[in-house]
């Protein structure tokens, strides 16, 4: 069967090595990102004589006159940042497969790991699907369900997805061929789903508010190689790298974001409910990356996250001062 595959990544890596080493197939070509590469595929389809696409805009009249050259049977999309458009669609007879680290029909969408852990998910999917016009609606080929421990945390399901999306990948890709693969309508298994918003800057900043639950799951779900959750102490960025609950720990009001102790372990913050343990954080610095991880240093009574009044207040006086330069007056 000839495949047509576009990809990044480890676990495009892994699942077009087996491939290649699958005498049942021929991949005639392999399509990587235009603007940042993968290194690693690019020598893996040089070594074994397959043709390099590296297309800026994949769906563009010459793109697609350049894929369907290839006469692929079958197209394979694992992490390729480019949606296929419906002319690409239409080429392979067999049609396109993608793999997706999320549940489907829930979690659908951007960053599904982050976002199940986020949500207190005890378990998280990978999905084979034929891709459609909709965003991962395509009817599903093969899906696997996997535990999430509660100490696992973005870097750890990463590490797991990285094998088992290649595994799964591959095992429907051989129920395509042998066509024995199973067309499982999404709706059938929930009318509604559920999609994932992709996280942007700013989505890191920690809410003090929320439950110490939520804040709990919230920083595993963003350790690196995510961007850590964020707050701020003493007008300085910090990622929180561990965080830990207390057991038995009462619910009150006060403040959230108020450091309310210390111990060997690291501070006690007040939460939305009551309070949590923060044992690692590490500096921001000034271009997004993180220093050591250290325990938090942060003195009791002093307060976390940002000071929504004080900042309006230095930018109103900011642009007091620009007006002034500028001559202008706020009456006027």
């Amino acid at each position: 069967m000839r495949i047509g595959y576009f990809g990044d990544g480890v676990w495009a890596q892994r699942a077009l090595a087996r491939l290649i080493d699958d005498a049942r197939y021929t991949i005639v070509f392999v399509a990587v990102r235009a603007s940042s590469p993968d290194s690693t595929l690019l020598a893996l389809a040089e070594a074994n004589g397959i043709p390099v696409l590296r297309p800026k805009a994949i769906n563009a009249p010459e793109s697609l006159a350049k894929i369907a050259e290839f006469a692929a049977e079958l197209h394979v999309s694992m992490s390729y940042d480019q949606i296929l458009r419906e002319p690409i669609l239409a080429l392979p007879p067999r049609g396109t497969l993608n793999c997706h680290a999320g549940a489907l029909p829930f979690y659908r969408g951007r960053n599904p790991l982050t976002w199940a852990l986020i949500n207190g998910e005890t378990e998280f999917g990978i999905t084979v699907h034929w891709v459609d016009l909709g965003i991962d609606t395509g009817d599903i080929v093969r899906q696997i369900k996997v535990p999430i421990s509660a100490t696992d945390t973005y870097a750890t399901l990463l590490k797991t997805a990285e094998t088992l999306c290649a595994d799964t990948l591959v095992e429907a890709i051989s129920d395509v061929y042998a066509r024995i693969d199973n067309c499982i309508v999404q709706s059938s298994i929930d009318p509604v789903g559920l999609y994932c918003c992709r996280r942007r800057e700013g989505d890191e900043e920690i809410d003090w508010t929320s439950s110490s639950a939520a804040l709990e799951r919230f920083v595993r779900a963003l350790v690196p190689p995510g961007p850590g959750a964020r707050t701020i102490w003493k007008d300085k960025s910090y990622a929180i790298l561990a965080a830990e609950l207390i057991p038995g720990a009462r619910s009150y009001v006060g403040v959230p974001g108020e450091v309310i102790g210390r111990d060997s372990a690291g501070i006690l913050v007040k939460t939305g409910d009551n309070l949590i343990r923060i044992t690692r954080w590490a500096s921001v610095g000034t271009g997004g990356g993180l220093g050591t991880a250290l325990i938090p240093d942060a003195t009791r009574g002093s307060r976390l996250g940002r000071n929504l009044k004080a900042e309006l207040a230095k930018a109103e006086a900011k642009l007091a001062v620009l007006e002034a330069k500028l001559g202008l007056n706020r009456g006027d």
